[in-house]
């Protein structure tokens, strides 16, 4: 893939996450004299913020593929300097990780969700 057609494919994303935004009454808290209707009420709110947040940290990635394009260091993982693989970029254009770094990320990241729950 061309830096032009990444490029491109970068720009269409952050178009796309910026459309999709999350309204106000989806994650206003509302009571309601009925146990199940708050509840359903409760779980879409949650949904609407995981939705926002994903978002968020996407559209983030996004902005920081479209630098990392720019300066030339786009392709490069940002934890070992290796090159990520054209497979994974093509898959998802805006990897900031090769695999075996984002798989410690991730593996990171769900032993700290753990340790905050506990």
């Amino acid at each position: 893939m061309t830096t032009q057609q990444t490029k491109k494919m970068l720009m269409a994303k952050q178009v796309e996450l910026r459309s999709s935004q999350i309204r106000r009454e989806d994650i206003a808290i509302v009571k309601n004299a009925e146990v199940l209707d708050e509840i359903q009420q409760n779980a879409d709110r949650t949904l609407a913020l995981d939705s926002m947040t994903r978002n968020w940290e996407t559209a983030s990635l996004v902005s920081e593929a479209l630098y990392r394009l720019e300066e030339g260091s786009y392709g490069t993982c940002a934890e070992c300097d290796e090159e990520i693989s054209a497979k994974r970029l093509a898959a998802i254009p805006w990897a900031k990780y090769c695999i075996a770094c984002q798989e410690r990320a991730d593996h990171s990241s769900t032993d700290t969700d753990w340790a905050k729950a506990a």
